[in-house]
């Protein structure tokens, strides 16, 4: 189409046609015939005009067209990356929106994909454990919609600070302090994989990626061992109680002997008529997650009796995604996205947990 150009009731042509593609394609409903500007293209050009704040009067013109253009880009539709001229659209748009979401700075919100969006994207993937290479894939879309909770609610982070609306999904983790233990270490490998995968590596690796997620939006995570090192469970538990941890979440993977044994669980402190309500309630919002992003089978959750579980002053749950001794989950967890599902999964549970607890304690 050519910028000097407008097109107007009873215009026809190929110019038309992809004006009334692209209308269709981000929900306009059309309908004229293909190639000819009647009524109904027409009406559906001063809504979209309307809709963008633009002046209405029905005519595509230069700015018009430009700003149908860049609706028509839809997220996931292309690969985004830096180059000349730059590339402009609603969906680096929302990329930009995001990005502030999640406490990164694009620059102006400007649909624009400059240097700055690429240097937050950068950032933004080096932090969830992506290839860090400013390049908008399928991959990191899916680590920006794996962060459901917090891009629901588009609340804007202020720069330089990390500053959280009050009235925002974010205000319930203010002056939390998130525990994450993960299970084994050093010399204790825990369960061995039918390609000898290890336990304890599969949980440092997805600890590793919850901690980074929250630390994205400026909220304290404590971990129960360093990387690449071992701690009983007795010393672990003694580390809990001496924190101000707000919870903890125990990651683990589950084995059996059985090797077609598959799904994902969660379990809670309760023994006998005593049980956890908390701990209950924070293993359901976990699950209800894991099950949501990860598709496995349900093995629902159990209230057990485990030291970590009982011992503990605050809340805890174990995490067990997947059995590792199962060859097909075996498979999944060596795939880095797989365990950034994982990880996403326990950020979003944990999200909502405090939020359903900030709303009590509000009320």
């Amino acid at each position: 189409m050519r910028k000097q150009k407008s097109f107007k009731l009873r215009s026809s042509g190929r110019a038309v046609s992809d004006i009334q593609r692209r209308l269709k394609k981000i929900g306009y409903f059309i309908e004229d015939e293909d190639s000819y500007f009647g009524e109904s293209t027409q009406f559906c050009v001063k809504q979209f005009q309307q809709d963008r704040g633009l002046l209405v009067d029905g005519i595509v013109g230069p700015e018009t067209w430009q700003d149908i253009v860049e609706a028509s880009y839809i997220l996931g539709s292309r690969t985004i990356y830096l180059k000349k001229p730059p590339l402009v659209g609603d969906d680096i748009k929302t990329v930009q929106l995001w990005l502030r979401t999640v406490g990164f700075n694009p620059g102006p919100v400007d649909a624009v994909y400059g240097r700055e969006t690429m240097i937050a994207l950068k950032e933004f993937q080096h932090n969830i454990g992506l290839k860090n290479d400013g390049i908008l894939s399928t991959e990191s879309i899916e680590a920006f919609l794996n962060l459901r909770t917090a891009l629901e609610k588009n609340v804007e982070v202020d720069f330089p600070h990390h500053d959280t609306d009050p009235q925002s999904s974010l205000a319930s983790l203010e002056k939390q302090i998130i525990m994450i233990d993960y299970g084994h270490g050093g010399s204790d490998h825990g369960a061995i994989g039918p390609t000898d995968l290890p336990e304890d590596e599969v949980c440092e690796d997805i600890a590793l990626r919850v901690g980074n997620l929250f630390r994205i939006l400026g909220t304290d995570v404590l971990f129960t061992r360093k990387p690449g090192q071992g701690r009983t469970a007795t010393k672990r538990i003694e580390l809990i109680n001496k924190s101000k941890a707000s919870f903890v979440v125990s990651i683990h993977m589950n084995h059996s002997t059985n090797t077609k044994a598959e799904g994902s669980c969660c379990y809670y402190f309760s023994s006998g008529k005593h049980s956890s309500s908390l701990g209950k309630k924070l293993a359901n919002f976990l699950h209800r997650e894991q099950m949501r992003a990860l598709g496995l089978e349900d093995c629902r959750l159990h209230g057990k009796n485990f030291n970590i579980l009982r011992l503990t002053k605050i809340p805890a749950v174990i995490i067990e995604p997947a059995f590792i001794t199962n060859p097909k989950e075996e498979a999944l967890l060596r795939k880095p996205l797989f365990r950034q599902k994982i990880a996403s999964a326990i950020f979003d549970g944990l999200m909502d947990f405090s939020k359903d607890q900030y709303r009590e304690n509000k009320d």
